[in-house]
This record gives structure tokens, sequence and C-alpha cells, in this order.
């Protein structure tokens, strides 16, 4: 691979970790998505709202912490494996 296509390849990614999954409490709060409190959860079970966990309470974009992550969230799933396949790749 070209020195220039890997190192812009590799910030990319460096990037990408860091807004999708290291820093993101601050990427959630500037896109304005707010976790929902437990009295929310509670009141949504109450009224017989069907909640669908696109993400857990302490994962991340990157790392949602679910069993599937296409779940209701279009092309994340497709994303994802892409991004793992590349960071192998780029270690190799």
């Amino acid at each position: 691979m070209d020195d220039k296509i890997k190192t812009t390849v590799e910030q990319f990614i460096s990037l990408f970790e860091e807004v999708f999954d290291k820093d993101w409490k601050y990427s959630k709060e500037m896109m304005g998505i707010y976790d929902q409190t437990e009295e929310q959860k509670r009141n949504a079970k109450e009224m017989g709202l069907e909640t669908i966990d696109i993400i857990a309470d302490d994962g991340t974009f990157i790392n949602p912490k679910i069993e599937d992550e296409t779940e209701d969230w279009g092309y994340r799933g497709a994303l994802l494996e892409k991004y793992r396949e590349l960071k192998v790749l780029l270690k190799n």
C-alpha cells in the first residue's frame, strides 16, 4: 500500500475512533443525543412502548455492546464490519 494512502487511512481510523468511541459521550451531546433516565425507561415500559436498544448504556457507536448491531440502524452493521476488517488489514 502506498505510504501516503496508508498514513491517511490510519489518520482516518484514529479520528473515527476518537469521535465514535473514545469521545462518544461528548459526540452524543454535540448531536443532541441524550440517554434516557431510569424514570423515562420505566414510564415507557408502563405505557407499553417497545424500546429497542441500539447502543447499550455503557456502549459506543463503534462498540455498541448489543447482540444485533444492525437493529434499526441501516448501514451501521456493514460500516462496523468494514471498519474492523480495515483495522486488521492495517495491522498486517
